[in-house]
């Protein structure tokens, strides 16, 4: 009976919850616009604070601050996980939504406005059931996942230690997979320093940092061939003054990611040595980690979390399946701790930073029916 009262209120529901993640869309949450993202945790706290007593704000004065709600004071809990942040900047053209068919494209709609509504939408039918006072439950908001979690990260491996699983709803795979493991990721920064000089003061050997990390760049990208299942990408570039200047500073932004999390220290060492190695007399370089995230593995825990989220979804006619995604998340703070952790919770998404960026309309049911009856049996298990 309590599985058809879900249904039933999601399915009420799903009108006001495409409003509700609309607007959410609509409000810009650039990861450096504090004030556009602390209106989008306003709009989420207003459905979600009459359900928890215990209310923490971790106040951030470069990003939106991180919001930990609480219904309980003590001992494990279930831990729920949802970003506010996305990478489109005020200036970018993206920035409302409009429906086509029975799609929503926006920005932040599956990544992860989407899944935010569907955690909110999965605890108001708990709530209106009455169940979810039976279940410890801890909500994370964080503002600044699109950085790589910088100021959060301190926040989520402080509650390690309390959470018994931990469910994410970044968006569900093209046919609704839920994730159970992701690659560990470093965001680093390459900066090389050679000389100013115009170029008609150089008669032969100039120190040239652009050209330093052009050669830095290649031996960089070749590195890629030495580790499988693990990839080196240098991202954006910049450097110089101009076309008769010899660029006495240039920098990259470098993206690391690995699935075993040993590949870590040998790759860190790989690129150190080869940094190290100057092409260029007169140029050194330095690299610097931004950000980082562990590889999230998947565990004995998580596979058998796994089994019953599955068992839940063929109750609701779902097929649920699972998979591995090479990008990171905030679940991966826990899958590394050996939480049972599984993320993908949000609804059926595709392009996130992307223009096109968009989420299928009909899916939202689904996931977030998916997402209340796993919390729903989790809340029956010591009957």
């Amino acid at each position: 009976m309590s599985r058809e009262k879900i249904i039933s209120f999601t399915d009420s529901h799903s009108r006001e919850q495409i409003e509700f993640i609309v607007d959410l869309c609509n409000q810009n949450s650039y990861s450096s616009n504090k004030r556009g993202t602390d209106r989008v945790a306003g709009m989420i706290l207003h459905h979600l604070d009459p359900f928890f007593k215990y209310h923490d704000v971790v106040e951030q004065d470069e990003v939106g601050s991180h919001h930990i709600l609480r219904n309980h004071q003590g001992g494990r809990a279930v831990y729920l996980v949802g970003h506010m942040d996305t990478v489109f900047s005020p200036d970018h053209e993206f920035q409302t939504c409009r429906k086509e068919g029975g799609i929503l494209y926006g920005p932040g709609t599956s990544d992860m406005k989407g899944g935010i509504g569907v955690i909110v939408y999965a605890l108001k039918s708990l709530h209106h059931i009455g169940v979810l006072e039976r279940i410890n439950m801890t909500v994370i908001l964080n503002s600044d996942e699109e950085l790589g979690s910088v100021t959060s990260q301190p926040l989520f491996e402080r509650e390690l230690r309390n959470a018994e699983l931990c469910l994410v709803a970044e968006c569900a795979g093209p046919n609704g997979e839920v994730v159970v493991s992701r690659n560990g990721k470093i965001g680093a920064r390459i900066d090389c320093n050679g000389e100013d000089r115009h170029i008609s003061t150089v008669a032969d050997k100039k120190a040239s940092a652009v050209l330093e990390l052009a050669h830095q760049v290649i031996a960089l990208e070749e590195l890629n061939a030495s580790f499988p299942d693990a990839g080196i990408n240098v991202g954006k570039i910049e450097g110089g003054l101009g076309s008769s200047t010899i660029a006495g500073h240039a920098a990259a932004q470098v993206d690391i990611r690995w699935i075993n999390e040993e590949y870590r220290p040998m790759l860190l060492e790989s690129i150190e040595r080869s940094l190290s190695e100057h092409n260029q007399p007169g140029c050194q370089s330095r690299f610097t980690i931004l950000n980082s995230r562990p590889a999230m593995p998947i565990n004995i825990k998580t596979e058998r979390l796994f089994k019953r989220i599955q068992e839940t979804g063929r109750g609701l006619g779902q097929v649920v399946n699972s998979e591995h995604r090479r990008g990171t998340s905030d679940a991966n703070f826990f899958g590394a701790a050996g939480i049972p952790t599984i993320d993908g919770f949000g609804p059926k998404g595709d392009r996130e930073h992307t223009a096109e960026e968009h989420i299928e309309i009909g899916s939202l049911k689904e996931r977030t029916a998916l997402l209340a009856n796993v919390l729903f049996d989790l809340s029956m298990k010591d009957e």
